[in-house]
């Protein structure tokens, strides 16, 4: 039982020797606690350096920005100085568009009493052209008055020429 005993201490001794081995291999590769502050250090030394830098370009920008801004502010409150304001412009637009308005209703009233004017004159000169005989009328009534005069003037001659004829054998 002794022996039972001994080898199991050994062969526990055996593992935890291995153990021990493999946990000092692992710390062989690890960086002392020094290093590891050190490189923590030089880290932050470098982030807080890049982040003071960029800090002052900010401010740098900043304060270039606040002076164009100043600037164009100080444009903008002269531009509204020379401009007039919504209810100025809105008011003149309303004027301009009323005395156009009026303008259009007299021109409109204007052209109404023309019109019916010219409608007077054209009923006028359609009741005057009713008592008016057509153009075809009036060439008939003309043939008929010169059909009419050249039958009447055939037989005067006629007649002339006989009455002429009927005297000169009288003679």
């Amino acid at each position: 039982a002794l022996k039972d005993a001994h080898a199991k201490f050994a062969a526990a001794h055996g593992r935890q020797s291995k153990d021990l081995d493999a946990l000092k291999e692992l710390h062989a590769h690890h960086a002392t606690m020094g290093e590891r502050i050190d490189y923590l250090e030089t880290l932050l030394g470098d982030s807080a350096d890049k982040h003071a830098q960029e800090l002052e370009a900010l401010k740098l920008a900043h304060a270039k920005h606040a002076e164009a801004f100043a600037k164009h502010a100080g444009d903008v409150g002269a531009m509204a100085a020379h401009h007039a304001t919504v209810a100025e412009r809105l008011e003149y637009v309303e004027k301009l568009l009323g005395d156009s308005a009026d303008q259009h209703a007299q021109e409109l009233q204007a052209l109404k009493a023309a019109h019916d004017k010219h409608a007077q004159n054209l009923d006028g000169m359609m009741k005057a052209q009713a008592f008016h005989a057509s153009l075809p009328e009036r060439i008939t009534y003309l043939e008929k008055l010169l059909g009419d005069s050249a039958d009447k003037h055939a037989q005067e001659l006629q007649s002339l020429r006989d009455a002429h004829s009927k005297h000169a054998q009288d003679l």
